[in-house]
């Protein structure tokens, strides 16, 4: 066949993952001429010229053989007559673009074992040095202002390389080729330890310095790749108690990071998914079950479940090498309410009451990403958190076309930019019910724009119905300044359009949204909702029953109210003042006052409802005294899913009751609550919360059953917080997909409210005309 020249354009994940090394080391294996270059839209673009089969094996080679965290979505290649040009293959330098994105770098990547070797290894430069790290691994979204990925756009502009480094970089048969975060104790960042004041502690090795004030019991500030994270024992109730009482946080868990999976094995059962995940370049952090002792039980007070990492920096590693611990706290360095601090100044500021010491670097961090959760649910990743290790990676959908921008909802949310077939959603935001939140949405969200190369307002903005969500007030703002329209869409169908366009789901589905609170077309508070659902549009077919709900946000402060309010369906109030009497001093806040207070709420009749299946588990975790105050997002429900793990199944003739009404299917709950509320005196509370968490899911499969035989579809798309809760998620995806029903789930996305923003790009993208 003779010589012949071949143009390939590649995209993917392939920059950033030391793609063009790759590229150059088989062209020449090949015997091949020509150039690779990066492209602005964070494609590659390679031109080869040599023999025809030989260019064959190239590409082939291209597929089979490219580094692990890239990934190569589509190669085009445009063939033609070899022009003799080229005298040998050599890596150009990167090119701007003016399109749109066509791929995008890739997330953070977890130190590799070869930058941990060398770390290891006396006389390398980069022995116990910190910031480790090569084509392979490192800090990527955290690091980047700007494609094509190149230093000079990234926080490493600010540290010249010396000679030794400059030679790596330029060697391309080296493993730091072109490694934009190449640096070493010569010519990179530094680590330096100050007092709680910022003043410095002169030191020789500052991290082990502050490893040794952790093992003695102080609570230290440790800035990574993301942000600022606060460190301490995780095995001393003194200072956890401490660490609490600073934080004002008396009962949400703290994640841990543990230096080994081993030490994670000395106190967790870990699962062959689960150490997948852990040990996965992504790092996220992954609940994992408990076992035995070794912790302080102050971690994760009343819950049967851990959230732990392992390193992912050099940083980490060298500080967890000098503590002889199973693992230490690693939690977010942030004051309530306000995002993860990720510079030096902030840090002394905001986290001074907070920490005793602070363990900083002089690297800028360009990017905030807080850490990733996730937890194994039947074998597969239910997210809890979307972020670092996650974010920028699109999600791609089967159809699509426009540019929009999703504001998502907004308890612990995420945006997300829609571009044609792809959404980009962005790091965890947190709850954007403050000024300096909702500012750092639009950072995320311009950033976002930026980095895509969108230099064109977005075709829709989408956000949530609800008028008073910040997220839709911004929205509105941006909509009047730039003349965009708006499209407000359900929060529940939002939720199922999540799961559609992650698994690709083309025509109806029968949505399962159960979470704790989303506004509803008619003005109640939704929550437990069965929809049919198409690409544009939903009719609610399904829901729970709808429960009183006066006094509101209150009524998910504190369970005991909630469980009163469902409860008023089935007793008077003579039945409910005897009922509840022994409770209502430590469970109401106001004790009997604010009793008779709901009681006459209810009487005058002016109030919400609810058909939340978030507040009749809040009810059951009242009822069984697993929780009576809210500290947390979710607490109620994740204690009562803790509880019910040590209770079993008892003998009843009960069974949940469906009926239909006005044309909609509606589940009893409050007959649920008042049956269990009748085996308090004959059953241990372990067995009311197990058997209350196993009734309600018999009766959410009944009414999906039901309904898939009346409308005749057997696609079911399950989304909503409540579908982190692992009994309930298995039990009801094993038992309908025992039926024969297709069941469909998040994976890539929080099913919370961290995931609605996918739904609303994927509902925008079909509406653009």
């Amino acid at each position: 066949m003779g010589l012949q020249r071949a143009k390939i354009n590649i995209t993917g994940r392939v920059q950033g993952v030391g793609f063009r090394p790759f590229i150059y080391r088989i062209a020449v294996r090949h015997g091949l001429k020509g150039y690779v270059i990066n492209l602005g839209d964070a494609g590659v673009e390679v031109v080869v010229e040599g023999d025809a089969q030989n260019i064959e094996a190239f590409i082939r080679s291209i597929r089979e053989e490219a580094p692990p965290v890239s990934e190569v979505e589509e190669i085009h290649v445009k063939r033609g007559e070899a022009t003799g040009e080229f005298k040998e293959f050599i890596i150009d330098k990167s090119r701007r673009g003016t399109s749109v994105a066509s791929g995008i770098y890739p997330p953070d990547i977890g130190i590799c074992d070869q930058c941990l070797a060398d770390m290891e290894r006396p006389g390398s430069r980069w022995y116990q040095y910190p910031f480790t790290a090569c084509a392979w691994c490192g800090p990527r979204f955290t690091a980047v202002e700007a494609l094509p990925y190149d230093r000079e756009r990234t926080h490493m502009r600010e540290f010249p390389m010396c000679a030794s480094c400059r030679r790596d970089y330029l060697d391309p048969l080296d493993r730091r080729f072109d490694a934009q975060g190449i640096t070493c104790r010569f010519c990179g960042p530094k680590m330096s330890l100050y007092d709680q004041h910022g003043n410095p502690i002169h030191t020789q090795n500052p991290i082990e310095e502050a490893a040794n004030l952790i093992t003695q019991g102080s609570i230290v500030a440790v800035k990574g790749i993301g942000g600022i994270h606060i460190a301490c024992l995780a095995t001393d109730d003194q200072v956890l108690g401490e660490l609490r009482k600073r934080k004002h946080r008396d009962q949400q868990p703290f994640a841990l990071m543990s230096p080994s999976l081993k030490s994670v094995k000395s106190f967790a059962e870990v699962s062959e998914a689960e150490e997948h995940w852990l040990t996965s370049w992504r790092k996220p952090i992954v609940v994992l079950r408990l076992k035995g002792e070794g912790l302080s039980s102050l971690v994760a007070p009343g819950l049967n479940t851990v959230g732990v990492m392992l390193p992912y920096t050099g940083i980490q590693t060298l500080l967890l090498k000098h503590i002889d611990e199973p693992a230490v706290v690693m939690t977010s360095g942030n004051k309530r309410g306000l995002p993860m601090a990720i510079d030096n100044p902030t840090a002394f500021r905001e986290l001074k009451d907070l920490v005793d010491y602070f363990l900083l670097h002089n690297r800028r961090i360009v990017n905030r990403a807080d850490d990733s959760v996730l937890r194994v649910i039947n074998g597969a990743p239910a997210m809890i958190r979307r972020s670092r290790g996650f974010v920028p990676d699109p999600i791609k959908l089967s159809q699509g076309k426009g540019v929009v921008l999703a504001l998502g909802a907004e308890l612990r949310n995420a945006a997300a930019v829609g571009v044609d077939r792809r959404v980009y959603p962005t790091q965890y935001l947190g709850d954007v019910d403050s000024l300096e939140t909702l500012e750092f949405q639009e950072k995320a969200m311009n950033r976002l724009f930026k980095l895509l190369n969108i230099t064109r307002n977005p075709d829709v903005i989408a956000c949530d119905l609800h008028p008073g969500y910040m997220t839709s007030r911004l929205a509105r703002e941006i909509s009047q300044k730039q003349d965009i329209p708006v499209l407000e869409i359900q929060h529940h169908f939002a939720h199922i359009a999540s799961v559609k366009a992650e698994h690709h789901i083309e025509g109806e589905a029968i949505g399962i949204a159960l979470d704790g609170a989303g506004f509803g077309v008619d003005g109640n508070i939704w929550g437990g909702e069965f929809l049919l659902t198409s690409s544009t549009g939903f009719k609610r077919i399904g829901r729970l029953e709808n429960l009183p709900f006066p006094g509101g946000d209150r009524n998910t402060y504190f369970p005991y109210r909630m469980l009163i309010l469902a409860l008023s369906k089935t007793l008077t109030e003579q039945e409910l003042r005897d009922v509840t009497k022994n409770h209502t001093s430590t469970a109401l806040e106001y004790g009997e006052t604010e009793l008779e207070t709901l009681l006459n709420s209810l009487s005058k009749g002016n109030y919400k409802q609810t058909s939340s299946l978030g507040r009749v588990l809040d009810s059951i975790a009242a009822l069984t005294g697993a929780c009576y105050r809210r500290t947390y997002e979710g607490e109620p429900a994740i204690k009562l899913e803790a509880l019910a793990e040590q209770g079993k199944e008892f003998k009843t003739s009960f069974k949940p009751q469906i009926r239909k009404t006005n044309g909609l299917y509606e589940l009893k709950t409050s007959e649920i609550l008042y049956f269990l509320l009748e085996q308090i005196k004959t059953q241990k509370k372990q067995n009311i919360a197990h058997m209350g968490q196993k009734i309600l899911v018999d009766g959410l499969v009944e009414l999906a059953i039901t309904l898939a035989n009346e409308t005749g579809i057997n696609t079911f798309a399950l989304s909503g917080g409540v579908f982190v809760n692992d009994y309930i998620t298995s039990k009801v995806s094993n038992s309908l997909q025992s039926r024969g029903y297709k069941i469909y789930r998040n994976q890539l996305v929080p099913p919370g409210d961290g995931g609605t923003a996918l739904g609303q790009a994927f509902i925008a993208l079909n509406s653009v005309t």
